[in-house]
């Protein structure tokens, strides 16, 4: 199904909070019964995530490269190597809460995740992120 996906970031640094709201449109497909997935463009960047309601876990997989995906499990810390137009950088995502909605009265899928990035095992920033996605016609 076609979607309209708004994603509302908060993002804090050395006490410094920075809000941006992002939209696009995505196409959201269930692959198995409480799994789906959502292909989308952001920013020039093609987006695959993977929304796997039984795990409670979601994977974002970054221009088509497997060794660019983030992992958001509630108390996981999941470290990778982030991808960027300058280079890569090792970066660790410690999700502390992820909240996957079904039953929304406005939205198809609501999520919420709040987690904290690292570099070298140091907190950078806190982040929160709330995705929802609504029926296009």
């Amino acid at each position: 199904m076609k979607v309209k996906i708004t994603i509302e970031t908060r993002q804090t640094v050395n006490g410094e909070t920075e809000s941006l709201t992002h939209t696009a449109t995505g196409i959201l497909r269930e692959q198995a019964r409480d799994r789906h997935s959502l292909t989308y463009l952001l920013d020039g960047i093609h987006h695959e995530m993977f929304i796997d309601l039984p795990e409670h876990e979601i994977r974002v997989i970054r221009n088509w490269d497997e060794k660019n995906v983030l992992v958001y499990h509630e108390n996981v810390h999941h470290v990778m190597d982030y991808q960027t137009p300058v280079g890569g950088m090792q970066l660790g995502f410690n999700t502390k809460y992820l909240e996957i909605d079904r039953i929304h009265s406005d939205a198809v899928l609501s999520i919420l995740i709040v987690y904290q990035v690292t570099q070298f095992g140091n907190p950078v920033s806190d982040n929160e992120v709330r995705i929802k996605l609504t029926e296009m016609s």
